[in-house]
């Protein structure tokens, strides 16, 4: 039995789950579970799709949504082909048994598709759904504003007891170094 592009072997892999009842909202999952369920790419886009529409779905949207995003074309573009083969293997194979393990309530009468609380399981092993690789994230900063205290109350204390050539330095010089550490730190706690 070949596989047609865009379908695997584990498509059809599921075969004995067929007909389970499905376990409860929350269930707990195995490490084996997880994986299985995360190693297909459309089950993965099934749970960002659900999770970026409120957690709830058509199949039919679903469906069009992965075709589009398999084939690297807008949903208006998809042909009829297309459609079909990721319906066919969400609605037989993918579906059931998320489903079965509870990570979505699965209606195939309605076409329907919710997650369940289960799904927060698999979510430490996938990619937030709202990432941007465009956008680099903001440097750590935290430590700015203390080092830039500790280093104004250093000169100052070495000044106050007349180190080396801080003893030169006259009261003004001393009140405007700590009123620009002061402007630096309101700074750097504004950047944030």
């Amino acid at each position: 039995m070949g596989t047609s592009p865009g379908e695997s072997a584990d498509d059809v892999s599921n075969l004995d789950e067929i007909g389970k009842s499905s376990r409860s909202n929350g269930s707990e999952l195995e490490k084996g579970e997880i994986f299985d369920l995360l190693k297909n790419s459309r089950r993965r886009s099934i749970i960002q799709y659900l999770r970026a529409n409120d957690g709830y779905a058509e199949l039919n949207d679903v469906a069009e949504h992965i075709a589009a995003e398999e084939n690297d074309i807008t949903v208006r573009e998809l042909s009829s082909d297309q459609r079909k083969r990721v319906y066919i293997g969400l609605y037989q194979c993918h579906l059931p048994k998320m489903d079965t393990l509870g990570v979505v309530e699965y209606d195939k009468n309605r076409g329907t598709i919710e997650l369940q609380d289960s799904v927060s399981q698999l979510l430490a092993y996938m990619d937030p759904v709202d990432t941007d690789d465009d956008e680099e994230p903001a440097p750590d900063r935290d430590w700015l504003a203390p080092a830039i205290a500790a280093v104004v109350v250093a000169v100052v204390g070495l000044g106050t007891l007349g180190v080396g050539a801080f003893a030169a330095v006259p009261a003004a010089g001393w009140t405007l170094l700590c009123v620009l550490g002061i402007v630096a730190i309101v700074g750097v706690q504004y950047l944030e």
